[in-house]
């Protein structure tokens, strides 16, 4: 059996085993630690289940989904109330986390026109490890930070396209620690190279990027390793920062964040494996 996805909501869950079954896709769910998992009984299966639980995701409310419903089983009621998860509309079927780090980041953004950089500097690293203590958030917020629109535009596309698979198919908290636990280690990294006039998301996404690409690998069972081609663009573009030829890059924040994310991904995808799937 192979995990396909986890909804917070058992309902669109039982929804999606009743559509998946009306196309002769065996799958169930079952409950673990308040989510319920979709399991896909056979692997030769799991591109057409994919394809199915991608246009599920976008539209779950449309009429073919609700007759395969009837068709199958008994009918199930999305109603109000259901996760953002399955509304079908982009915004919507954006995770909290995805959406509150967006949000946060735009916030900051506009910031400067309102009030100057009285934020940013509120937000930077500290110029001291020490100021930590009593300045906590520190050690995080500098992710928050973005100094022109092809910065903020760039970062974002990618925390959405990168973050909302962990948080569609894992969890919230799992992308929540997955972000503060990078950003941590790239902010102090990037801290030691240049000091504390940095920011950006950038550290964060490279570590979802790594996340991905070893989960994948560690765990290819969970169906959603990234594609190929998303990988070499990223590392390419890692390379050409280096350079100097896009001039200053948060260099040591970009390589701390994807070794870290690396990490976490091989970790979580050999406990994972090892705990969930069964063959």
């Amino acid at each position: 059996m192979h995990e396909l996805a986890r909804f917070r909501d058992p309902r669109p869950a039982r929804l999606m085993v009743q559509v998946l079954t009306a196309r002769g896709i065996a799958a169930e769910v079952e409950e673990q630690g308040g989510e319920a998992v979709l399991w896909l009984h056979h692997t030769d299966q799991l591109d057409e289940a994919r394809r199915l639980l991608d246009e599920f995701i976008a539209n779950p409310l449309a009429p073919r989904f609700q007759q395969d419903a009837w068709q199958s089983s008994e009918p199930v009621a999305l109603g109000e109330g259901q996760p953002p998860l399955v509304t079908g509309q982009w915004w919507a079927s954006l995770g909290p986390v995805v959406r509150l780090v967006f949000i946060a980041s735009v916030l900051v953004f506009a910031s400067q026109w309102l009030w100057g950089d009285k934020l940013y500097q509120a937000l930077f690293f500290p110029p001291q490890l020490a100021d930590l203590a009593s300045q906590p958030w520190r050690l995080f917020t500098p992710m928050l930070l973005h100094f022109n629109w092809l910065h903020i535009i760039f970062n974002l596309l990618w925390w959405v396209e990168l973050g909302r698979i962990i948080e569609r198919f894992q969890s919230s908290w799992q992308l929540l620690l997955i972000t503060l636990v990078t950003a941590a280690i790239s902010n102090i990294s990037q801290f030691f190279f240049t000091g504390p006039d940095f920011g950006g998301l950038s550290g964060v996404v490279y570590a979802l990027l790594g996340y991905l690409w070893l989960y994948g690998k560690v765990n290819p069972a969970a169906g959603y390793q990234l594609r190929k081609e998303i990988v070499v663009l990223m590392l390419v573009w890692l390379v050409v920062c280096m350079t100097g030829l896009v001039g200053p890059v948060a260099n040591a924040a970009h390589a701390a964040g994807l070794l870290s994310g690396c990490a976490l991904g091989a970790a979580t995808g050999w406990w994972r494996r090892s705990r969930h799937y069964r063959d």
